[in-house]
């Protein structure tokens, strides 16, 4: 140990005498430091002009992470390859490596010393970023210090990787540049490797685990894992290796043949340490944010909790679907990352894979054209052709029929319980933890019943034209349809002599065109006497027909339209807002107020209190008090244009279009909604460019989201960043500004020039 130190302290001696070390401390701390001013910058400007969001993180303004890591990821190995490239070459080229053969120091003692002396001074050279980090912690409230320990450590074992790779190389020449250069070249291949034979199973998983492409990531987010940690110091430990092998084969001779089997077996040997590490039993990880930002919400965790026994995720890629290409073998690792923070909680998770083509979403090719679209397929890409299977192969193993022969994933229990996971048509594309947890609900609780009843010209959840609702309920690549979201929705049709039947969680009542028959109408009071949750729906001008439903519950629409003038839109369009009482409803209705967000209403019906009949009524959301009143003369806004007479009852005041209902029913609350416009929530709303916020979306989702107590869609949401403020002043920035950009680099000059003088000076 005595000689590892000597030889360490030797290095650093040589290295600081050198101007190369601290004009490479000098870049890095400018640079470094320079980004990290500039985004506080931002911040504290922001604050000053009141731009500052409440729920901004400060820690995350930059891709997850702190702002400097950010820098330092990109650039640190231009660094390196520098610092490295003489610690072996130097000898060669001087001679003093046959002193060093000479001495009673063993190879592993040499080059352990070099490298130790490229930690210290990584350590140092990583240690200034902590200056930031005390500024940061001043300067930023409830600064998330854990979050930028970890991303430290990350950091810090990335440079540490990057210098056994720079030592290695160093072994190999005599000429520094060269090893400079050889080392950016295998720096530069660690991170293409991960992209190598990803058709080949098998191979892939040990290409990627070589790669070290994104290795800090994780940890630079916040999430400490052990198989990120293990491949640093792991691959750290081969290139050590292969160091010390190469001086010890410069030292004695032996055949090309025991060279060869020392690397493979050492390359063997870190490949196998490294399938242990990612065994998914093995892993183990610590989430070091503070709101737990980088594992499974709560929710999700005590979901995953009741899933016992076995479970398999089986993706069938559709290679002709559009999004089929997300899918490709090229595209694994991504497939795995989607169920990565479920697999740290149940390990036994299972991952499979299977390529077919077939018409996928209305596609209506012929055989023939899409074999030929796989053959062109194949000849542009790397996969193996042998593993696509044909429409009848498909059909024989699974039927996709009711997936629409889309790319999807099946999630099956050991039980054999199954529930459908889907790709989505946004930016996100892929499932969400929301999605993928309400799926795996499902199969150990009742998915909620949603029964849109049908037979009276009722809004479709099957028709896709404009009035109708298929968007948010049947439409498979909308990640926000209830289809995605665990609920199962569906069409009722009321038989004669019949009942609603018991499982329906809620019933929907939406734009009845035609009266109910005398039976169908017992039937729905029957479903309300027992307790039964319902939403109903009206709309201006056909308020008879949901009459005799809305009796029941005490309430009636208003004879007329609202209006609600306006330039640029109809005047029966409305901007409709949340009372107070609303609101408190759900979480997203008080974030929507929040926002300012309104309610878009395409001509609605005002609704009224008639009589009590034991529910506790709150009005949702209403108009604006001024500029808005119940037309009765107008017929076609259009063409005309309405005006407010007071004399046959028209009269100007904030009119109630949504209401919610509750009562106690055998022990269990009776929920239900009450909407005055249909189209609010229509395909043709809900898909409308509008210039403002709006709350559509949310109404839904908040709506269903009460009927069915909370239960569905998944609440995933996390605490508010509590690092959303900033103390510094601007005139406080500056003084910082100054020291950070010009005051430390400038010390790091002088003291470099110290020591330059001094050992002239010797």
């Amino acid at each position: 140990m005595r000689a590892i130190y000597k030889i360490a302290k030797s290095e650093l001696g040589t290295l600081f005498y050198s101007p190369i070390a601290w004009l490479i401390l000098v870049i890095f701390v400018f640079q470094v430091f320079g980004s990290f001013v500039n985004i506080l910058e931002y911040s504290v400007n922001a604050k000053t002009l009141d731009q500052v969001q409440g729920y901004q993180s400060y820690m995350l303004f930059v891709i997850g992470g702190f702002a400097p890591y950010t820098t330092i990821q990109t650039t640190l190995y231009l660094y390196i390859p520098l610092l490295t490239m003489g610690l072996m070459s130097r000898e060669y080229s001087s001679g003093s490596i046959k002193l060093l053969f000479s001495s009673p120091i063993s190879s592993f003692q040499i080059i352990f010393g070099k490298y130790l002396s490229m930690l210290i001074y990584g350590f140092i050279m990583m240690g200034s970023v902590l200056i930031l980090v005390i500024v940061a912690y001043f300067s930023i409230k409830d600064f998330d210090l854990s979050l930028v320990l970890s991303g430290w450590l990350g950091l810090y074992l990335l440079m540490a990787t990057y210098a056994a790779i720079g030592l290695f190389m160093s072994t190999l020449t005599s000429y520094q540049i060269v090893a400079a250069l050889g080392t950016l070249t295998l720096i530069s291949f660690l991170n293409f490797i991960g992209s190598l034979w990803q058709h080949i199973e098998g191979v892939r998983e040990i290409m990627y685990w070589f790669s070290i492409k994104g290795r800090a990531d994780e940890s630079i987010r916040g999430l400490i894992c052990s198989e990120d940690i293990l491949y640093f110091i792991l691959v750290s430990a081969m290139f050590i290796g292969f160091s010390v092998l190469k001086l010890q084969f410069a030292r004695q001779s032996c055949s090309m043949g025991v060279k060869v089997g020392k690397y493979v077996g050492l390359v063997v040997c870190i490949a196998f340490l490294g399938y242990v590490s990612t065994i998914p039993q093995l892993k183990c990880f610590y989430d070091a944010t503070a709101n737990k930002d980088r594992t499974l919400t709560p929710n999700s965790q005590e979901i995953l909790k009741q899933v016992d026994g076995g479970l398999s995720i089986t993706s069938y890629v559709n290679l002709l679907d559009q999004l089929g290409y997300l899918g490709m073998p090229t595209n694994w690792n991504n497939n795995r990352r989607i169920f990565e923070t479920f697999i740290r909680f149940k390990p036994e998770i299972k991952l499979k894979s299977y390529y077919y083509y077939d018409n996928a979403a209305g596609a209506n090719a012929s055989r023939e054209e899409m074999d030929k679209a796989i053959e062109r397929l194949v000849l542009t890409s790397d996969i193996n052709p042998k593993s696509i299977l044909t429409p009848e192969q498909m059909r024989e193993k699974i039927d996709l029929s009711t997936q629409e022969y889309r790319y999807v994933f099946l999630i099956e229990r050991e039980n054999g319980q199954k529930a459908f996971l889907r790709m989505f048509n946004d930016q996100g594309k892929y499932p969400s933890e929301a999605e993928i947890s309400a799926a795996l609900k499902t199969m150990v609780s009742k998915s909620p019943q949603v029964a849109f009843l049908g037979g009276h010209g009722e809004r479709s959840i099957h028709d896709k034209s404009g009035i109708n609702y298929t968007s948010f309920t049947t439409i498979l690549d909308s990640r926000g349809a209830l289809i995605n979201q665990g609920y199962t929705p569906y069409t009722l049709t009321l038989s004669a002599g019949g009942d609603i039947p018991a499982d329906v969680d809620v019933l929907v009542v939406a734009d009845l065109r035609k009266a109910l028959t005398d039976d169908e109408l017992i039937q729905v009071k029957r479903y309300i006497e027992r307790g039964g949750n319902l939403i109903v729906i009206g709309e201006p001008r056909r308020q008879e027909y949901t009459a005799p439903v809305l009796e029941q519950l005490g309430l009636a629409f208003v004879p007329g339209v609202l209006v609600q003038p306006r330039e640029g839109y109809t005047a029966d369009y409305l901007w409709t807002t949340f009372t107070p009482e609303g609101a408190k409803l759900e979480p997203i209705f008080t974030r929507m107020v929040e926002l300012n967000n309104v309610l878009t209403m395409p001509s609605a019906a005002a609704i009224c209190e008639t009589e009590n009949v034991g529910f506790e009524v709150i009005p949702v959301f209403t108009t604006d008090a001024t500029g808005c009143w119940n037309e009765l003369e107008t017929k076609n806004f259009s063409l005309e244009e309405p005006t407010l007479n007071e004399a046959i009852g028209e009269k100007e005041k904030a009119y109630t279009t949504g209401y919610a209902l509750r009562r106690d029913v055998k022990g269990k609350e009776q929920r239900i909604f009450v909407l005055g416009d249909a189209d609010c929530i229509s395909n043709a709303e809900l898909g409308a460019n509008r210039d403002f916020r709006r709350s559509n979306y949310a109404l839904i989702d908040g709506m269903f989201k009460w009927l069915v107590n909370d239960e569905y869609p998944i609440d995933v949401n996390r605490p508010a960043a509590k690092d959303n403020d900033v103390y510094l002043t601007p005139a406080g920035f500056a003084w910082v500004k100054i020291f950070l950009r010009w005051i430390c680099p400038a010390l790091i000059v002088v003291c470099g020039c110290l020591i330059w003088v001094m050992r002239r000076m010797k």
